[in-house]
């Protein structure tokens, strides 16, 4: 009777060069969308007039924040403003800021569909398990700029700030989205090899 000797070191190689492939890939597809977000809303966002009031009031708040806000839009990510009183109101712009496209809801999808197959051809997967596996190792990539996002495009207005809801940025944006997309992207991407 042969035995097989198991490693008793930790992960398989494999294992660990598919969640890497997919990791970069994540963050690679967070860069792009955010990037593809930018030329495709920067001017919008400068020629508004919410920008132009903003401005006149004294607010600094940089046309790259606001893009920030959008592209997490774009994954149902809500951007919460402060209101009257010590509340606090939340909206999705893509969904309430006519001068946006809805086909920014677009980007984030193919960036995900994309960086899921580029992650499974580059870890060599050779089956749909394997590609799935490298797929959603997007998920780690795309959390740590979901999660970098949730302070980088918070703007302080007075005692109060205007940024992406944490909570939905952490768990839609960053978990949901790169885990479902990617993986889709690295099963297709080895089902068609």
């Amino acid at each position: 009777m042969s035995s097989t000797p198991h490693s008793t070191s930790g992960a398989d190689p494999s294992t660990l060069r598919s969640v890497g492939s997919g990791g970069v890939a994540g963050l690679g597809a967070a860069l792009f969308g955010y990037l593809v977000t930018y030329l495709l809303s920067s001017s919008t966002i400068e020629n508004s007039t919410a920008s132009q009031v903003l401005e006149a009031l004294g607010s600094d708040i940089s046309t790259w924040k606001v893009v920030g806000w959008v592209f997490m839009s774009a994954h149902g990510v809500t951007t919460r403003f402060p209101g009257l009183f010590g509340t606090t109101s939340s909206a999705n712009l893509i969904e309430n800021v006519e001068a946006f496209s809805p086909v920014l809801y677009v980007v984030p999808v193919v960036a995900l569909l994309a960086a899921g197959a580029l992650a499974a051809v580059v870890s060599g997967a050779s089956s749909p398990q394997e590609g799935a596996l490298a797929g959603a190792g997007t998920t780690v990539g795309y959390l740590v700029f979901a999660l970098a996002g949730i302070a980088l495009f918070t703007v302080s207005v007075g005692d109060a700030a205007i940024s992406p809801d944490p909570v939905t940025s952490a768990l839609l944006a960053g978990v949901a989205y790169p885990a479902v997309l990617g993986t889709v992207g690295g099963v297709a991407a080895t089902a068609l090899r």
